[in-house]
Protein backbone atom coordinates (compact mmCIF):
# COMPACT_ATOMS: atom_id res chain seq x y z
CA UNK A 1 0.00 0.00 0.00
CA UNK A 2 0.83 3.27 -0.58
CA UNK A 3 2.41 5.22 2.06
CA UNK A 4 0.38 8.61 1.48
CA UNK A 5 -2.05 10.17 -0.76
CA UNK A 6 0.39 12.43 -2.69
CA UNK A 7 2.30 8.99 -2.96
CA UNK A 8 -0.76 8.07 -5.21
CA UNK A 9 -0.75 10.48 -7.24
CA UNK A 10 3.39 10.58 -7.56
CA UNK A 11 2.77 6.99 -8.77
CA UNK A 12 0.07 6.99 -11.23
CA UNK A 13 2.41 10.42 -12.64
CA UNK A 14 5.28 7.73 -13.09
CA UNK A 15 2.83 5.05 -14.60
CA UNK A 16 0.43 7.26 -16.67
CA UNK A 17 2.25 10.71 -16.87
CA UNK A 18 0.16 11.46 -20.23
CA UNK A 19 -2.97 10.18 -18.98
CA UNK A 20 -5.83 12.24 -18.24
CA UNK A 21 -6.10 13.24 -14.64
CA UNK A 22 -8.68 15.79 -14.38
CA UNK A 23 -11.18 16.41 -17.39
CA UNK A 24 -13.23 19.81 -16.22
CA UNK A 25 -15.37 21.96 -18.41
CA UNK A 26 -13.59 21.39 -21.85
CA UNK A 27 -9.95 21.47 -19.63
CA UNK A 28 -8.16 18.46 -19.35
CA UNK A 29 -4.95 18.06 -16.90
CA UNK A 30 -2.23 15.13 -17.05
CA UNK A 31 -1.19 13.18 -14.14
CA UNK A 32 2.40 14.44 -15.26
CA UNK A 33 1.23 17.76 -14.73
CA UNK A 34 -1.03 17.48 -11.71
CA UNK A 35 1.64 16.07 -10.27
CA UNK A 36 3.59 19.33 -11.04
CA UNK A 37 1.27 21.47 -9.99
CA UNK A 38 0.64 19.75 -6.81
CA UNK A 39 3.98 20.18 -5.85
CA UNK A 40 4.46 23.84 -6.91
CA UNK A 41 1.39 24.54 -5.08
CA UNK A 42 2.86 22.50 -2.10
CA UNK A 43 5.91 25.46 -2.08
CA UNK A 44 3.73 28.22 -2.15
CA UNK A 45 1.33 26.77 0.87
CA UNK A 46 4.63 25.95 2.55
CA UNK A 47 5.94 29.60 2.38
CA UNK A 48 3.12 30.54 4.36
CA UNK A 49 2.75 28.01 7.03
CA UNK A 50 1.40 24.58 5.71
CA UNK A 51 3.13 21.66 7.46
CA UNK A 52 2.14 18.89 9.89
CA UNK A 53 -0.03 19.80 12.78
CA UNK A 54 -1.83 22.58 10.76
CA UNK A 55 -5.31 22.85 9.29
CA UNK A 56 -5.97 24.56 6.02
CA UNK A 57 -9.02 25.86 5.07
CA UNK A 58 -10.17 24.70 1.30
CA UNK A 59 -13.10 26.21 -0.12
CA UNK A 60 -14.44 25.54 -3.80
CA UNK A 61 -16.77 24.91 -6.35
CA UNK A 62 -15.17 21.89 -8.55
CA UNK A 63 -12.14 22.86 -10.94
CA UNK A 64 -9.52 21.64 -11.90
CA UNK A 65 -7.43 24.48 -9.46
CA UNK A 66 -9.55 22.72 -6.47
CA UNK A 67 -7.81 18.92 -7.47
CA UNK A 68 -4.33 20.77 -7.66
CA UNK A 69 -4.51 23.07 -4.40
CA UNK A 70 -6.14 19.40 -2.70
CA UNK A 71 -3.49 17.59 -3.34
CA UNK A 72 -1.09 20.44 -3.00
CA UNK A 73 -2.55 20.62 1.13
CA UNK A 74 -1.35 16.77 1.62
CA UNK A 75 1.64 16.97 -0.12
CA UNK A 76 3.03 19.96 2.65
CA UNK A 77 1.69 17.16 5.65
CA UNK A 78 -1.39 19.77 6.62
CA UNK A 79 -4.82 18.61 6.77
CA UNK A 80 -7.56 20.34 4.79
CA UNK A 81 -10.73 21.13 5.98
CA UNK A 82 -13.45 21.28 3.33
CA UNK A 83 -15.47 24.52 3.61
CA UNK A 84 -18.82 24.74 0.78
CA UNK A 85 -19.24 28.22 -1.06
CA UNK A 86 -22.41 27.81 -0.18
CA UNK A 87 -22.49 27.67 3.89
CA UNK A 88 -22.97 31.00 5.52
CA UNK A 89 -20.24 33.12 6.77
CA UNK A 90 -21.16 32.90 10.08
CA UNK A 91 -21.02 28.97 9.90
CA UNK A 92 -17.42 28.99 7.63
CA UNK A 93 -16.18 31.14 10.96
CA UNK A 94 -16.93 29.21 13.48
CA UNK A 95 -15.52 26.24 11.39
CA UNK A 96 -12.11 28.32 11.16
CA UNK A 97 -12.31 29.08 14.71
CA UNK A 98 -12.62 25.31 16.09
CA UNK A 99 -10.35 24.75 13.48
CA UNK A 100 -7.06 26.96 14.63
CA UNK A 101 -7.21 27.89 10.58
CA UNK A 102 -4.96 30.31 9.90
CA UNK A 103 -4.05 29.64 5.92
CA UNK A 104 -7.26 29.79 3.62
CA UNK A 105 -7.23 28.58 0.02
CA UNK A 106 -10.75 29.20 -2.13
CA UNK A 107 -12.17 30.27 -5.31
CA UNK A 108 -12.96 33.11 -3.27
CA UNK A 109 -11.72 35.62 -0.50
CA UNK A 110 -12.65 34.47 3.25
CA UNK A 111 -16.42 36.73 3.69
CA UNK A 112 -16.58 38.44 7.08
CA UNK A 113 -16.75 37.27 10.01
CA UNK A 114 -13.52 34.77 8.78
CA UNK A 115 -10.58 35.60 10.19
CA UNK A 116 -7.48 34.43 9.03
CA UNK A 117 -3.66 34.96 8.44
CA UNK A 118 -3.39 34.66 5.22
CA UNK A 119 -5.94 33.80 2.00
CA UNK A 120 -4.65 32.39 -1.32
CA UNK A 121 -7.63 32.83 -3.73
CA UNK A 122 -8.16 32.53 -7.08
CA UNK A 123 -10.49 35.34 -7.65
CA UNK A 124 -8.47 38.44 -7.20
CA UNK A 125 -9.15 39.99 -3.89
CA UNK A 126 -7.33 42.82 -1.74
CA UNK A 127 -4.85 41.65 0.55
CA UNK A 128 -4.79 37.94 -0.73
CA UNK A 129 -2.70 35.74 -2.56
CA UNK A 130 -3.49 35.29 -6.15
CA UNK A 131 -3.80 31.00 -6.49
CA UNK A 132 -2.22 31.43 -10.05
CA UNK A 133 1.43 31.73 -8.25
CA UNK A 134 1.76 28.57 -7.62
CA UNK A 135 2.69 28.71 -11.30
CA UNK A 136 5.59 30.64 -10.15
CA UNK A 137 6.63 28.88 -7.74
CA UNK A 138 9.03 26.04 -7.61
CA UNK A 139 8.22 22.33 -6.91
CA UNK A 140 8.95 21.59 -3.43
CA UNK A 141 11.34 19.09 -2.46
CA UNK A 142 12.64 16.40 0.02
CA UNK A 143 10.08 13.66 0.81
CA UNK A 144 6.40 14.15 1.88
CA UNK A 145 5.95 14.69 5.48
CA UNK A 146 3.20 12.62 7.41
CA UNK A 147 0.49 14.48 8.52
CA UNK A 148 0.72 14.95 12.40
CA UNK A 149 -1.46 12.18 13.84
CA UNK A 150 -2.01 10.76 10.59
CA UNK A 151 -4.70 12.98 10.03
CA UNK A 152 -5.44 13.75 6.07
CA UNK A 153 -8.76 15.85 6.75
CA UNK A 154 -11.64 17.14 9.02
CA UNK A 155 -14.89 16.97 8.05
CA UNK A 156 -17.04 19.05 10.11
CA UNK A 157 -20.71 17.35 10.13
CA UNK A 158 -23.94 18.51 12.43
CA UNK A 159 -23.04 18.84 15.72
CA UNK A 160 -26.07 18.34 18.51
CA UNK A 161 -24.91 21.00 20.16
CA UNK A 162 -25.65 23.28 17.72
CA UNK A 163 -21.65 23.77 16.72
CA UNK A 164 -20.28 21.26 13.84
CA UNK A 165 -17.93 18.37 15.19
CA UNK A 166 -14.67 17.78 13.26
CA UNK A 167 -14.40 14.46 12.30
CA UNK A 168 -11.00 13.63 11.63
CA UNK A 169 -10.07 11.43 8.74
CA UNK A 170 -6.88 9.48 8.76
CA UNK A 171 -4.68 9.02 5.70
CA UNK A 172 -4.64 5.21 6.58
CA UNK A 173 -8.43 5.75 6.32
CA UNK A 174 -8.44 7.36 2.73
CA UNK A 175 -5.85 4.72 1.64
CA UNK A 176 -7.78 1.59 2.93
CA UNK A 177 -10.84 2.54 1.65
CA UNK A 178 -9.29 3.43 -1.75
CA UNK A 179 -7.89 0.62 -1.69
CA UNK A 180 -10.88 -1.47 -1.20
CA UNK A 181 -12.97 0.56 -4.12
CA UNK A 182 -10.22 0.01 -6.84
CA UNK A 183 -10.45 -3.69 -6.09
CA UNK A 184 -14.23 -4.04 -5.37
CA UNK A 185 -15.38 -2.33 -8.39
CA UNK A 186 -12.22 -2.83 -10.83
CA UNK A 187 -11.37 0.88 -11.07
CA UNK A 188 -8.76 0.96 -14.16
CA UNK A 189 -7.16 3.28 -15.84
CA UNK A 190 -9.67 3.45 -18.89
CA UNK A 191 -12.37 4.57 -15.89
CA UNK A 192 -14.15 8.02 -15.75
CA UNK A 193 -15.13 8.49 -12.29
CA UNK A 194 -18.02 11.46 -11.95
CA UNK A 195 -17.06 13.78 -9.05
CA UNK A 196 -20.66 14.59 -7.76
CA UNK A 197 -20.37 15.08 -4.07
CA UNK A 198 -18.64 18.36 -2.72
CA UNK A 199 -15.33 18.44 -1.03
CA UNK A 200 -16.99 18.07 2.16
CA UNK A 201 -18.80 15.61 1.96
CA UNK A 202 -16.95 12.08 2.35
CA UNK A 203 -18.42 10.95 -1.42
CA UNK A 204 -16.14 12.81 -2.85
CA UNK A 205 -12.87 11.00 -1.34
CA UNK A 206 -13.92 7.77 -3.49
CA UNK A 207 -14.28 10.05 -6.67
CA UNK A 208 -10.66 11.54 -5.75
CA UNK A 209 -8.49 8.82 -4.95
CA UNK A 210 -9.63 5.80 -5.87
CA UNK A 211 -9.70 7.29 -9.49
CA UNK A 212 -6.22 8.42 -8.51
CA UNK A 213 -4.79 5.17 -7.36
CA UNK A 214 -6.18 3.24 -10.31
CA UNK A 215 -4.70 5.97 -12.92
CA UNK A 216 -8.31 6.80 -14.13
CA UNK A 217 -9.81 10.45 -14.79
CA UNK A 218 -11.99 12.35 -12.14
CA UNK A 219 -14.55 14.21 -14.08
CA UNK A 220 -16.05 16.89 -11.49
CA UNK A 221 -19.62 17.55 -12.37
CA UNK A 222 -20.08 21.41 -12.44
CA UNK A 223 -22.62 23.11 -10.32
CA UNK A 224 -24.61 24.33 -12.76
CA UNK A 225 -25.50 20.67 -14.60
CA UNK A 226 -26.37 19.42 -10.90
CA UNK A 227 -29.38 21.92 -10.76
CA UNK A 228 -31.21 20.10 -13.92
CA UNK A 229 -31.77 16.41 -13.24
CA UNK A 230 -31.67 15.97 -17.55
CA UNK A 231 -28.47 18.10 -17.67
CA UNK A 232 -27.10 15.74 -14.99
CA UNK A 233 -28.13 12.74 -17.01
CA UNK A 234 -26.78 14.24 -20.21
CA UNK A 235 -23.64 14.90 -18.83
CA UNK A 236 -23.15 11.56 -17.65
CA UNK A 237 -23.49 10.25 -21.64
CA UNK A 238 -21.67 12.84 -23.28
CA UNK A 239 -18.54 12.61 -20.84
CA UNK A 240 -18.89 8.92 -21.28
CA UNK A 241 -18.80 8.21 -16.96
CA UNK A 242 -18.09 4.79 -16.39
CA UNK A 243 -18.32 4.55 -12.35
CA UNK A 244 -21.23 7.15 -10.49
CA UNK A 245 -21.57 7.75 -6.96
CA UNK A 246 -23.84 9.70 -5.34
CA UNK A 247 -26.56 9.66 -2.93
CA UNK A 248 -30.06 8.09 -4.21
CA UNK A 249 -31.94 10.81 -4.32
CA UNK A 250 -29.60 12.33 -7.49
CA UNK A 251 -30.72 9.16 -9.01
CA UNK A 252 -33.92 9.44 -8.57
CA UNK A 253 -34.53 12.78 -9.55
CA UNK A 254 -32.15 11.56 -12.59
CA UNK A 255 -34.53 8.66 -13.16
CA UNK A 256 -37.87 10.69 -12.43
CA UNK A 257 -37.17 14.00 -14.63
CA UNK A 258 -33.68 13.33 -16.00
CA UNK A 259 -35.23 10.76 -19.03
CA UNK A 260 -32.19 7.88 -18.33
CA UNK A 261 -33.11 5.93 -20.64
CA UNK A 262 -33.23 8.40 -24.00
CA UNK A 263 -29.56 8.64 -23.50
CA UNK A 264 -26.38 6.84 -24.22
CA UNK A 265 -25.31 5.59 -21.19
CA UNK A 266 -23.50 2.48 -22.91
CA UNK A 267 -20.06 3.55 -21.15
CA UNK A 268 -21.60 3.67 -17.37
CA UNK A 269 -20.87 -0.13 -15.87
CA UNK A 270 -21.15 0.50 -12.52
CA UNK A 271 -23.41 3.05 -10.44
CA UNK A 272 -22.91 3.36 -6.69
CA UNK A 273 -25.05 5.00 -4.08
CA UNK A 274 -24.58 6.03 -0.46
CA UNK A 275 -25.81 8.16 2.18
CA UNK A 276 -30.09 7.72 1.93
CA UNK A 277 -31.86 4.63 1.83
CA UNK A 278 -32.97 3.63 -1.77
CA UNK A 279 -36.65 2.68 -2.37
CA UNK A 280 -37.19 -0.41 -3.93
CA UNK A 281 -39.75 1.46 -6.44
CA UNK A 282 -36.70 3.51 -7.44
CA UNK A 283 -33.88 1.06 -7.28
CA UNK A 284 -36.26 -1.13 -9.61
CA UNK A 285 -36.64 1.84 -11.65
CA UNK A 286 -33.31 2.83 -11.94
CA UNK A 287 -32.62 -0.98 -12.92
CA UNK A 288 -34.75 -0.96 -15.75
CA UNK A 289 -33.19 2.40 -17.23
CA UNK A 290 -29.37 1.42 -16.47
CA UNK A 291 -29.50 -2.33 -17.86
CA UNK A 292 -25.54 -2.66 -18.63
CA UNK A 293 -24.60 -0.59 -14.95
CA UNK A 294 -24.08 -2.57 -11.91
CA UNK A 295 -25.32 -1.54 -8.68
CA UNK A 296 -24.09 -1.14 -5.36
CA UNK A 297 -25.25 0.43 -1.67
CA UNK A 298 -22.49 1.68 0.42
CA UNK A 299 -22.87 2.28 3.75
CA UNK A 300 -21.67 3.98 6.43
CA UNK A 301 -21.18 7.59 8.69
CA UNK A 302 -18.51 9.95 7.99
CA UNK A 303 -16.47 8.55 10.70
CA UNK A 304 -16.10 5.32 9.07
CA UNK A 305 -16.34 6.31 5.13
CA UNK A 306 -18.63 3.42 3.26
CA UNK A 307 -17.69 0.74 6.03
CA UNK A 308 -20.00 -1.74 4.54
CA UNK A 309 -21.39 -2.87 0.88
CA UNK A 310 -23.99 -4.51 -1.03
CA UNK A 311 -23.95 -5.41 -4.65
CA UNK A 312 -27.86 -5.54 -5.91
CA UNK A 313 -28.85 -8.58 -7.40
CA UNK A 314 -32.01 -9.98 -9.36
CA UNK A 315 -33.49 -11.52 -5.92
CA UNK A 316 -32.97 -8.20 -4.35
CA UNK A 317 -34.76 -6.59 -7.03
CA UNK A 318 -37.65 -9.21 -7.16
CA UNK A 319 -38.46 -8.63 -3.25
CA UNK A 320 -40.07 -6.27 -1.55
CA UNK A 321 -37.67 -6.13 1.42
CA UNK A 322 -35.56 -3.26 2.09
CA UNK A 323 -32.24 -3.12 0.45
CA UNK A 324 -29.53 -4.84 2.79
CA UNK A 325 -26.37 -2.74 3.88
CA UNK A 326 -24.37 -5.79 2.83
CA UNK A 327 -20.81 -6.78 4.47
CA UNK A 328 -18.23 -5.42 5.96
CA UNK A 329 -15.38 -4.32 3.24
CA UNK A 330 -12.34 -5.63 3.72
CA UNK A 331 -10.30 -5.77 7.34
CA UNK A 332 -13.54 -4.04 8.97
CA UNK A 333 -15.36 -5.96 11.90
CA UNK A 334 -18.82 -5.47 13.20
CA UNK A 335 -20.64 -5.90 15.87
CA UNK A 336 -24.28 -5.79 16.58
CA UNK A 337 -24.94 -4.88 20.71
CA UNK A 338 -27.76 -3.51 23.07
CA UNK A 339 -27.56 -0.66 25.20
CA UNK A 340 -24.93 -1.66 27.46
CA UNK A 341 -22.43 -2.96 23.90
CA UNK A 342 -23.25 -5.87 24.37
CA UNK A 343 -23.37 -8.26 21.35
CA UNK A 344 -27.14 -9.48 20.62
CA UNK A 345 -28.07 -12.73 19.55
CA UNK A 346 -25.38 -14.70 20.80
CA UNK A 347 -23.45 -13.43 17.86
CA UNK A 348 -19.80 -12.37 18.72
CA UNK A 349 -19.56 -10.62 15.19
CA UNK A 350 -22.92 -9.53 14.19
CA UNK A 351 -22.21 -9.89 10.63
CA UNK A 352 -20.82 -13.00 10.97
CA UNK A 353 -23.57 -14.99 12.70
CA UNK A 354 -27.07 -15.18 12.54
CA UNK A 355 -29.59 -12.47 14.43
CA UNK A 356 -33.41 -11.75 14.68
CA UNK A 357 -32.67 -9.04 16.99
CA UNK A 358 -31.68 -5.62 16.66
CA UNK A 359 -29.53 -3.25 17.87
CA UNK A 360 -26.97 -0.30 17.55
CA UNK A 361 -23.73 -1.41 14.89
CA UNK A 362 -20.21 -1.08 16.31
CA UNK A 363 -17.48 -0.78 13.64
CA UNK A 364 -13.83 -0.84 13.90
CA UNK A 365 -10.81 -1.12 10.94
CA UNK A 366 -8.71 0.87 9.10
CA UNK A 367 -11.25 3.08 7.92
CA UNK A 368 -12.65 4.86 11.34
CA UNK A 369 -12.35 8.35 12.56
CA UNK A 370 -9.37 8.91 15.20
CA UNK A 371 -11.52 11.31 16.61
CA UNK A 372 -13.38 14.52 16.93
CA UNK A 373 -11.10 17.63 16.79
CA UNK A 374 -11.12 19.40 20.39
CA UNK A 375 -13.63 17.57 21.88
CA UNK A 376 -12.06 14.37 23.91
CA UNK A 377 -15.58 13.91 25.44
CA UNK A 378 -17.64 13.29 22.47
CA UNK A 379 -14.52 11.05 20.92
CA UNK A 380 -14.53 9.29 24.26
CA UNK A 381 -18.07 8.57 23.90
CA UNK A 382 -18.13 7.50 20.25
CA UNK A 383 -14.91 5.69 20.24
CA UNK A 384 -15.30 2.64 22.61
CA UNK A 385 -13.76 -0.72 23.58
CA UNK A 386 -14.61 -3.02 20.85
CA UNK A 387 -16.34 -6.45 21.79
CA UNK A 388 -13.81 -8.79 23.27
CA UNK A 389 -11.13 -6.53 23.31
CA UNK A 390 -10.69 -6.08 19.79
CA UNK A 391 -9.34 -3.05 19.71
CA UNK A 392 -11.65 0.12 19.14
CA UNK A 393 -15.28 0.63 17.62
CA UNK A 394 -17.26 3.16 16.44
CA UNK A 395 -20.62 3.56 17.52
CA UNK A 396 -22.68 4.90 14.90
CA UNK A 397 -26.03 5.21 16.24
CA UNK A 398 -27.84 2.80 13.81
CA UNK A 399 -29.93 0.28 14.28
CA UNK A 400 -29.28 -3.12 12.38
CA UNK A 401 -30.25 -6.61 12.34
CA UNK A 402 -29.05 -9.81 10.63
CA UNK A 403 -30.33 -11.34 7.53
CA UNK A 404 -30.66 -14.95 7.48
CA UNK A 405 -28.05 -15.05 4.46
CA UNK A 406 -25.62 -12.94 6.86
CA UNK A 407 -26.63 -9.42 5.56
CA UNK A 408 -26.97 -6.47 7.43
CA UNK A 409 -30.31 -4.49 7.36
CA UNK A 410 -30.70 -0.87 8.42
CA UNK A 411 -33.29 -0.43 10.62
CA UNK A 412 -33.30 3.33 11.49
CA UNK A 413 -31.31 5.37 14.06
CA UNK A 414 -31.46 4.75 17.93
CA UNK A 415 -31.43 8.65 18.54
CA UNK A 416 -32.95 11.62 16.91
CA UNK A 417 -30.30 12.57 14.17
CA UNK A 418 -32.06 13.11 10.77
CA UNK A 419 -30.78 11.20 7.74
CA UNK A 420 -31.98 13.91 4.59
CA UNK A 421 -30.45 14.32 0.69
CA UNK A 422 -27.51 11.99 2.13
CA UNK A 423 -26.44 14.23 5.01
CA UNK A 424 -26.54 12.95 8.55
CA UNK A 425 -28.28 16.12 10.54
CA UNK A 426 -28.82 16.24 14.60
CA UNK A 427 -31.99 18.11 15.20
CA UNK A 428 -30.09 20.52 17.70
CA UNK A 429 -28.30 22.11 16.02
CA UNK A 430 -31.45 23.29 13.77
CA UNK A 431 -33.28 23.85 17.84
CA UNK A 432 -30.21 26.16 18.90
CA UNK A 433 -30.33 28.33 15.43
CA UNK A 434 -34.36 28.54 15.74
CA UNK A 435 -33.81 29.52 19.40
CA UNK A 436 -31.02 32.46 18.64
CA UNK A 437 -34.12 34.08 16.84
CA UNK A 438 -35.38 37.08 19.25
CA UNK A 439 -39.12 36.25 18.38
CA UNK A 440 -39.36 32.19 19.07
CA UNK A 441 -39.78 31.07 22.68
CA UNK A 442 -39.11 27.38 22.27
CA UNK A 443 -38.70 24.83 18.87
CA UNK A 444 -38.00 21.29 18.41
CA UNK A 445 -37.23 19.74 15.19
CA UNK A 446 -38.62 16.47 13.70
CA UNK A 447 -38.25 14.39 10.76
CA UNK A 448 -40.58 13.36 7.93
CA UNK A 449 -40.25 10.63 5.27
CA UNK A 450 -39.90 11.50 1.95
CA UNK A 451 -39.46 9.31 -1.01
CA UNK A 452 -36.80 10.93 -2.70
CA UNK A 453 -34.63 12.58 0.36
CA UNK A 454 -35.11 10.68 3.06
CA UNK A 455 -36.29 12.89 5.39
CA UNK A 456 -37.88 15.94 5.21
CA UNK A 457 -37.08 18.67 8.16
CA UNK A 458 -40.37 19.89 10.06
CA UNK A 459 -39.33 22.55 12.48
CA UNK A 460 -42.46 23.63 15.04
CA UNK A 461 -42.16 26.62 16.30
CA UNK A 462 -43.97 28.52 19.47
CA UNK A 463 -43.09 32.18 18.94
CA UNK A 464 -43.23 34.50 22.07
CA UNK A 465 -46.07 36.29 23.56
CA UNK A 466 -47.16 39.01 21.38
CA UNK A 467 -44.83 37.95 18.47
CA UNK A 468 -45.82 36.54 15.03
CA UNK A 469 -43.45 34.71 12.62
CA UNK A 470 -43.89 33.55 9.08
CA UNK A 471 -41.71 31.16 7.00
CA UNK A 472 -39.99 33.34 5.39
CA UNK A 473 -38.88 35.18 8.11
CA UNK A 474 -37.21 32.11 9.85
CA UNK A 475 -35.84 30.49 6.63
CA UNK A 476 -33.87 33.87 6.25
CA UNK A 477 -32.61 33.57 10.04
CA UNK A 478 -32.05 29.93 9.48
CA UNK A 479 -29.82 30.55 5.90
CA UNK A 480 -27.76 32.97 7.61
CA UNK A 481 -26.47 30.11 10.35
CA UNK A 482 -27.34 26.73 8.44
CA UNK A 483 -26.16 25.09 5.36
CA UNK A 484 -28.81 24.85 2.78
CA UNK A 485 -29.48 20.99 3.78
CA UNK A 486 -30.54 22.11 7.12
CA UNK A 487 -32.81 24.64 6.81
CA UNK A 488 -36.09 23.18 7.43
CA UNK A 489 -38.41 22.42 5.00
CA UNK A 490 -41.45 22.29 6.33
CA UNK A 491 -43.17 24.70 9.63
CA UNK A 492 -45.82 24.55 12.06
CA UNK A 493 -46.45 26.96 14.38
CA UNK A 494 -48.05 26.56 18.16
CA UNK A 495 -49.31 28.74 21.65
CA UNK A 496 -46.99 26.18 23.14
CA UNK A 497 -45.13 22.66 21.82
CA UNK A 498 -47.34 19.86 23.27
CA UNK A 499 -45.89 18.04 26.13
CA UNK A 500 -46.03 14.49 27.51
CA UNK A 501 -46.93 13.56 31.00
CA UNK A 502 -43.23 14.09 32.65
CA UNK A 503 -43.67 17.94 30.58
CA UNK A 504 -41.12 16.86 28.05
CA UNK A 505 -41.83 18.09 24.46
CA UNK A 506 -43.97 15.13 22.71
CA UNK A 507 -41.89 14.70 19.39
CA UNK A 508 -44.41 11.81 19.22
CA UNK A 509 -47.09 14.34 18.22
CA UNK A 510 -45.07 16.80 16.24
CA UNK A 511 -44.24 14.00 13.96
CA UNK A 512 -47.41 14.30 12.25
Amino acid sequence: MAESLYQLLAASAERYPDRTAVDFAGQRMTYRALREGADRMASLLAEFGAEPGRQVAFCFRKSIDALIALFGIIRTGAAYVPLDPTWPAGRCAMICEDAGIALWVGAAAPPPPVRVQTAITAAPAEGTVPLSAWRDSSPISGEPPAPDGGVANVLFTSGSTGRPKGVRITTRSLLHFSMWAVDAFGVCPDDRLANHAPYNFDLSTLDIFAAVRAGAAVVPVPERVKMFPFEMARYIAEQKISVWYSVPSALMMMQQRGKLAEHDMSALRHVIFAGEVMPKPALRAIARDLPGAALTNLYGPTETNACTYHRVTPEDLASDDAVPIGRPISDTRVWIVDEALRPVGGSESGAQGVSASAGELLVAGPTVTAGYLGDAELTAGRLVPAPGGDGVAYRTGDRVRVRRDGALMFEGRIDRMIKSRGHRIEPGEIEAALAGHPGVQEAAVVALPDPVFGSRIKACVAPRAGRTLTDAELIAHCRERLPPYMVPDVWQYYERLPRTDREKVDLSLLSV
